[in-house]
């Protein structure tokens, strides 16, 4: 019997409604999707599970996601995780802090349902 192991994304949000919608839309599109209100709650996660990409808001309570990022850099840099963003912000200083932690990809809120599948599908095909 094949298994057709679907990729696990976490995504970071903080804004639970809007947290649902990116799960339902990358579930319809054949990803496993753990979804956590904070970094602090995804960075716990990350001891027991390994996701191909992680989707995360920037700003958050508690471990925003560019605290995130660097925390997963530090503690968890053997397995090249890739991030895409999610924000409301689309500063220039934002973009650039997003682009210093490496970020692949930032998106602008609201974000459609093409350029989130879009942008997934790029990170993952890349890093293959």
């Amino acid at each position: 019997m094949k298994m057709n192991k679907k990729p696990l994304v976490f995504v970071v949000e903080d804004n639970n409604a809007y947290g649902m919608l990116i799960r339902r839309i990358l579930q319809n599109h054949g990803f496993m999707v753990m979804l956590f209100e904070h970094g602090r709650k995804a960075a716990d996660m990350l001891r027991y599970v390994r996701p191909a990409l992680i989707i995360s808001d920037i700003e958050m309570p508690f471990m925003d996601g560019f605290e995130f990022n660097e925390y997963v850099k530090k503690n968890f840099s053997e397995y090249s995780i890739p991030f895409i963003y999610i924000s409301s912000t689309s500063s220039e200083r934002m973009k650039n802090k997003a682009t210093e932690l490496g970020a692949t990809n930032m998106l602008d809120k609201p974000v459609s349902v093409e350029k989130l599948r879009n942008a997934v599908n790029y990170v993952l095909e890349t890093k293959k």
